[in-house]
């Protein structure tokens, strides 16, 4: 059975905090290997997923507590879910366990990536894959790649 994941979509919004007005782009003025690598989000894709989350949030699809998450998540896509745990802590006065986070954030990304469609959903990158590993059209990956990817993307 496929486990589906939302996992462009996460990256989208983690990399949200690091903005750029250079679409997209990171500026290096040192050329080099970058051992802290951030996804830099371009302008269309930060209007896209703040409309998305604005629009689900009004009709009651994302909770006030996916809400709240997701806002700490665009802050500071690096925060882990331990970090966002103690800041509710901290700001809210009640204690949020890190699994509650991690549920809720990928329910919010999955709901988000079924409102916004086929160009943030994994079925795109998978399609991407199965081109660059030279798969023949429709570009279709077999369960057992797509397992495969989903595992290398559950360590990142």
């Amino acid at each position: 059975m496929i486990k589906y994941s939302a996992h462009l979509t996460r990256l989208l919004v983690e990399g949200i905090s690091s903005y750029s007005p250079y679409h997209g782009a990171r500026l290096f003025y040192v050329r080099g290997y970058d051992p802290v690598p951030i996804t830099n989000v371009d302008l269309t894709s930060k209007m896209d997923l703040e409309k998305a989350i604005s629009e689900l949030h009004k009709s009651h699809e994302i909770s006030d507590q996916e809400l709240m998450m997701l806002k700490y998540v665009i802050s500071d896509g690096r925060l882990s879910r331990r970090d966002i745990s103690l800041m509710i802590k901290e700001e809210e006065g009640y204690w949020i366990d890190q699994r509650t986070i991690s549920r809720r954030l990928d329910t919010a990304y999955q709901k988000i990536q079924k409102y916004l469609g086929f160009e943030y959903s994994d079925a795109r990158v998978f399609k991407m894959i199965a081109k660059k590993w030279g798969r023949p059209e429709p570009y279709i990956l077999s369960d057992e790649e797509i397992d495969k990817i989903q595992q290398i993307w559950s360590r990142l």
